[in-house]
């Protein structure tokens, strides 16, 4: 090979190699299956659950009432893709979802293997 066609080819190397790793797209983790409890799908647990802190103000404009969310439990028990499916009010719904992010749960599990489903969470403001 002519010493200019290896060196064009040298720095073509030096140059592509850093973007080939960002355009394999065999690497990448196809999303995890996420399932509905039920059947031989068995539910997530709470283990750390901690009370939302609503902000008196909302309190008062809503004393009583339930705030609905869907969310995502991961095969590792972490919550995710959390939505308002029932709101009561922007400030208590906001406060519901905080502390929702913080929970932590004992994962489904299919076959006695975790995987990710689907719930929904009811969080009660009021007595």
């Amino acid at each position: 090979m002519k010493p200019h066609r290896l060196l064009a080819l040298a720095i073509a190397c030096l140059i592509l190699a850093p973007i080939a790793p960002c355009q394999d797209d065999s690497a990448k983790a196809a999303p995890e299956p996420v399932y509905h409890v039920g059947g031989v799908v068995k539910a997530p647990r709470p283990i750390y659950a901690p009370d939302p802190e609503y902000p008196e103000r909302a309190r008062k404009e809503h004393p009583k009432g339930v705030i609905v969310l869907q969310l995502v439990i991961g095969a590792d028990g972490l919550p995710r893709s959390i939505k308002v499916k029932r709101p009561l009010s922007p400030e208590l719904d906001e406060a519901a979802t905080d502390a929702l992010k913080k929970w932590k749960f004992a994962p489904a599990t299919k076959d006695d293997q975790p995987v990710a489903v689907m719930i929904n969470v009811e969080m009660t403001v009021g007595p």
